[in-house]
């Protein structure tokens, strides 16, 4: 399901609270709904640092 893209200009149409709600609905609390290659991505990040920062507590 391909999410709607807003344009600056459709926002700036907007009312603050539309905008809000917008926003509110873009939110992803379920990592199951998460796409697959962002969850990908943050996970290989977060063991990259966990990997430097254990090389740099061990110097």
């Amino acid at each position: 399901m391909t999410k709607k893209i807003w344009t600056a200009a459709e926002l700036e149409q907007m009312t603050p609270s539309e905008r809000h709600a917008i926003f509110q609905a873009s939110i992803v609390a379920d990592l199951d709904q998460a796409p697959q290659e962002l969850l990908a991505r943050a996970r290989a990040t977060v063991e990259k640092r966990i990997a430097e920062a254990d090389r740099s507590q061990s110097s």
